[in-house]
């Protein structure tokens, strides 16, 4: 297989990345100046070199000190009575840029529909010891308004139901079949203010 090929299928791997818009990555790379490409396989090497997974929210975060924690987990000004579960890492800046102050937690995804067993697809178990070992007043699920967002949900406020803590959704600030990655920081603040 070519180069140029190889690194079509590559492109395509990415979210959101079809086909075409892979070969158009792969096309302007090869009219780039080298100068770039260089600077791009440099900064995917150091990717994994200086980047590391949250201990306690599964966050990735660049390596800035010897902590096993991000920055946000390590901020003793944050609200430890809320926890913010979401998706998926890219969440968190969404809703960062909202004005919340609370925890988070990173779910790792969404449990299909048809899921015999959910927590070979999200992180539960670890949601689990975190809210009872953390003891948190308030859970708040911030999952997709979508089909698959709506029956994680739901599964997550059962297991969650006997912890002490309110649980609470976003409110529908945030359209049917959106995604929090791309709702802007207002709405984002009215669902958390609407939230139930």
């Amino acid at each position: 297989m070519s180069p140029i090929d190889k690194l079509t299928q590559l492109f395509e791997k990415f979210p959101g990345i079809g086909p075409r818009q892979a070969r158009r990555f792969v096309q302007y790379l090869l009219v780039a100046n080298p100068a770039i490409r260089r600077e791009l396989a440099e900064q995917i090497q150091a990717l994994g070199a200086n980047t590391s997974q949250c201990k306690k929210c599964y966050r990735w975060f660049t390596k800035e000190n010897k902590g096993v924690e991000c920055n946000i987990c390590a901020n003793s000004s944050r609200d430890k009575n809320l926890l913010f579960v979401v998706e998926k890492d890219v969440d968190i800046d969404n809703v960062e840029r909202s004005g919340y102050k609370g925890l988070y937690f990173v779910l790792g995804g969404i449990i299909p529909l048809a899921a015999a067993e959910p927590a070979e697809h999200v992180r539960l178990r670890e949601l689990l010891k975190r809210v009872e070992t953390e003891n948190p007043t308030e859970v708040i699920l911030g999952l997709s308004a979508t089909t698959e967002g709506d029956h994680t949900r739901e599964l997550l406020q059962e297991k969650l139901k006997n912890i002490g803590a309110k649980i609470s959704s976003l409110g529908r600030g945030l359209s049917t079949g959106s995604e929090l990655e791309y709702a802007d920081p207002d709405t984002i603040g009215q669902a958390l203010a609407n939230r139930s």
